[in-house]
């Protein structure tokens, strides 16, 4: 057993542990009113586990039987699968031609080749051991494991062996159900153990479960026309490597009929995905807690579709797109460092005072193609992404919240968005290249290193509508579609901006910040290289709103034709300073009466107006500003 299963079985037990302890043998109610059983089993089958903070708990998601990835092979029924003939019938087992269907509960390992064949389990309440140990499946035109009926079933991959399945034709239909995926299972599923699995789908699923689709272990790699993996109540992964190919999504989870299911759940895992729509698309929650994750979506960043109305040469506001790259070799500056002394070249300019179109986008293919994309709400508590997507790398219908994790984004439109809130408590997160790095309708940031590269806004609230309904088009966000002034108040009220915490640099080729409702920065370090042309500012706020600054090292770069000052109420001075001429990128340096530095950044384009904000700067005191060169006094009113 590998080390991370030995843990996550390890917590199980212990969360288990403590839950039988408190609830006794009569169970309990969980969160959602479900009675919690304190038998191990039924634990995790018989509740949606969803807490109280909307989070699911790794104890109340897998059964030990489910972690475990063992088989007993004293009394398990042994089959020998081979075109001239299939051994091993026995009780609960029938053999007809090269069709092998168990009818009873127990534990089947099974060995060999059928080139045309097909095992079906149909076991009314029964709870039933697959075991494959060196086994190749072909099914032309049908499941190669079809589970008609059962309680649950176990597919175990044996320690070092090698199986394959496929489908290589259109799937035809055999009964009433719709079979469309090589294995295909009416009930619970998991699949466990440490050897490795083999799917190829040439006309639809890879694996699919009609309920919870659980995997903790083993390697497998899928290619498929369709989803390569699909659960409708759910997708649990405990551990495990995964290569899957999708022409849909890479793993997909949707349940129409029950609002409270149709969730992703991760524990860990090596995962390289590579899908033509969504990486990861649930209709409800998606929760990962780690694991290593590499999914291309959609062709990538390079291959969006997507189209905004900003873009357009000539269109509203007349602004050409905004096309930001960082200069060669320069990597991300480290927790109290600035960027390298490499400067952008400038940007086109837009008319002066001229404002830049809402973000209007459209998706021409109508497929969706985010990297994670969850209905409800994302919870990212860690693990490792590398995300490369047509459409937005990380994207929720609802909330979303970042504990931990480290995140290389690079899309075609928004690096994270979230319908409602987005709140980042930590982790790391790079936006290679975006549309708008981070948005949602209200964000807050609380801790964590970021850094975005945006050729429009690099942290926005609720700046336009997005493509954001499971398997819609065009949804709006909360509040935005309505004209009336009333309205308009009561949506700059629902939309905000708070950075508490962290490390963030903007380089963006429109508003390094905008929040259509208050801007509140009470710490952190917010570095900004905001635009080079006047239809856009370095930080900018809704028209009936306010910015303060109370903590914090505030340094932003930009324009000055739409730059927007602070209040007078904010508890920490700032400094506005307007230079009357665009400067080359370069040292940008605030020294004090004595000479003693009180910030130094690097910026890397051209800019003619400088915002600087720390504890250090003080009413009334006299300040000198260098920039490129040239010098200019200041006083801190």
């Amino acid at each position: 057993m590998s080390y991370r299963r030995k843990k996550l079985l390890a917590l199980f037990c212990a969360t288990a542990l403590s839950m039988t302890a408190v609830a006794g043998c009569t169970g309990t109610k969980s969160s959602t009113g479900n009675v919690v059983s304190s038998e191990t089993e039924t634990n995790a089958e018989e509740t949606s586990a969803q807490s109280e903070a909307g989070t699911f708990s790794s104890a109340d998601m897998f059964t030990e039987r489910d972690l475990a990835g063992t088989y007993e092979e004293s009394g398990a029924v042994y089959v020998t699968l081979s075109d001239d003939g299939i051994t091993g019938e026995t009780d609960g087992v029938v053999i007809d031609g090269q069709m092998v269907t168990i009818t009873a509960e127990g534990t089947y390992i099974f060995s060999g080749t059928l080139s045309e064949g097909q095992i079906v389990v149909d076991a009314d309440n029964a709870k039933v051991q697959i075991v494959f140990d060196n086994v190749d499946i072909t099914c032309a035109s049908s499941a190669a494991v079809y589970v008609k009926s059962a309680e649950k079933v176990f597919v175990t991959l044996a320690e070092g062996s090698q199986n394959t399945l496929r489908n290589t034709d259109e799937y035809v239909a055999i009964d009433d159900n719709n079979i469309d995926a090589v294995i295909f299972a009416k009930s619970d599923l998991t699949l466990n153990g440490t050897g490795s699995l083999t799917i190829i789908s040439a006309e639809g699923h890879g694996i699919v479960s009609k309920d919870d689709l659980k995997i903790t272990g083993g390697t497998y790699d899928i290619t498929a026309a369709g989803h390569a993996l699909s659960g409708k109540d759910s997708v649990r992964i405990a551990d495990g490597t995964f290569i899957l190919t999708a022409e849909k999504d890479g793993i997909h989870a949707e349940n129409a009929d029950d609002e409270e299911k149709g969730y992703i759940y991760i524990a860990d895992g090596d995962f390289t995905i590579t899908s033509d729509g969504d990486g990861m698309d649930a209709s409800n929650i998606v929760q990962i807690e780690d694991g290593t994750l590499d999914i291309t979506a959609g062709g990538g960043a390079a291959n969006s579709l997507k189209t905004h109305e900003s873009d357009v040469p000539g269109g509203p506001g007349g602004g050409m797109s905004q096309n930001i790259e960082r200069p060669d070799g320069e990597s991300m500056p480290q927790m109290g460092e600035k960027p390298d002394e490499e400067s952008m070249s400038q940007m086109g300019e837009k008319p002066d005072g001229e404002n830049m179109p809402q973000d209007t986008t459209t998706d021409e293919s109508g497929t969706s193609t985010k990297g994670i994309k969850a209905g409800g709400g994302m919870y990212l508590n860690g693990g490792t992404y590398q995300i490369d997507s047509a459409d937005d790398s990380i994207h929720s219908n609802a909330n979303i919240t970042i504990a931990d994790g480290t995140y290389t984004l690079a899309t075609g439109d928004d690096g994270v968005h979230a319908d409602d809130a987005l709140t980042v408590n930590g982790g790391t997160i790079t936006v290679t290249e975006s549309y708008e790095g981070l948005e949602g309708l209200t964000v807050t940031i609380n801790d964590g290193t970021i850094d975005i590269t945006a050729r429009d806004d690099g942290i926005n609230t609720a700046g336009g509508t997005d493509q954001s309904g499971f398997g819609t088009f065009g949804d709006h966000f909360k509040g935005m579609d309505s004209a009336d002034d009333e309205t308009e108040e009561t949506t700059d009220n629902e939309m905000w901006m708070e950075l508490n915490g962290g490390y963030i640099h903007i380089l963006a080729g429109g508003d390094g910040v905008d929040s259509n409702g208050d801007l509140t920065i009470n710490g952190g370090e917010i570095y900004i290289d905001g635009p080079s042309d006047n239809g856009n500012s370095a930080i900018d706020y809704g028209d009936r709103s306010s910015a303060y600054v109370n903590g914090g090292t505030l340094v932003a770069i930009g324009s000055s034709g739409m730059a927007e000052v602070m209040s007078d109420s904010s508890k920490q001075k700032v400094l506005m300073v307007k230079l009357g001429e665009q400067m080359e990128g370069g040292n940008v340096v605030l020294t004090d009466s004595e000479g003693n530095v009180i910030v130094s950044y690097t910026a890397l384009k051209t800019y003619d107006c400088v915002i600087i904000s720390t504890a250090e700067v003080e009413s009334g005191a006299t300040y000198t500003l260098t920039t490129s060169g040239t010098t200019t006094e200041v006083t801190a009113e």
